[in-house]
């Protein structure tokens, strides 16, 4: 599951930056003046939910260097998971964070959570308050509950 979201993070850095890289250097004037002439794009709005618990995953760090946590966050009748990085110890979390287009939006299944986009992957809390997050049914990371 970590390597998974790594790797996705990375995959779609690449993506962004490859496509910025392959605009042309010409330009069109007519597709500038039409575009000059579009009312200005309003930015997204981002969601937000309410976090309900953190984990530190000690076992891996991005290719930069930085930590790696999960936030579990509802929003309505949804909950999502999403990783989060920070460097060192200055893990900032927010009572009502935003929820990323990375997150992967997890549903009750028996004693745990499962994905909704990716059924091999689910999540349980052990007794201690870890998080436990397994890919087809194998155990792949145990979090240290920070919240």
């Amino acid at each position: 599951m970590h390597t998974y979201l790594s790797r996705l993070a990375i995959v779609i850095i690449a993506a962004l930056g490859l496509s910025s890289c392959n605009r042309s250097a010409k330009t069109d004037t007519k597709a500038t003046d039409t575009i000059a002439k579009l009312p200005a794009a309003k930015p997204a709005a981002v969601d937000s939910g309410k976090l309900v618990g953190a984990w530190h995953d000690e076992a891996i760090k991005t290719d930069k260097g930085e930590e790696i946590a999960y936030e579990v966050i509802s929003s309505g009748h949804k909950v999502y998971i999403q990783a989060i990085t920070f460097t060192g110890k200055n893990l900032i979390l927010n009572d009502t964070p935003p929820i990323t287009p990375a997150a992967s939006e997890i549903r009750k299944d028996g004693d745990g959570y499962v994905s909704v986009e990716r059924p091999d992957e689910s999540y349980k809390i052990d007794k201690e308050g870890h998080l436990l997050l397994y890919d087809k049914g194998i155990l792949v990371a145990r979090c240290k509950r920070i919240l």
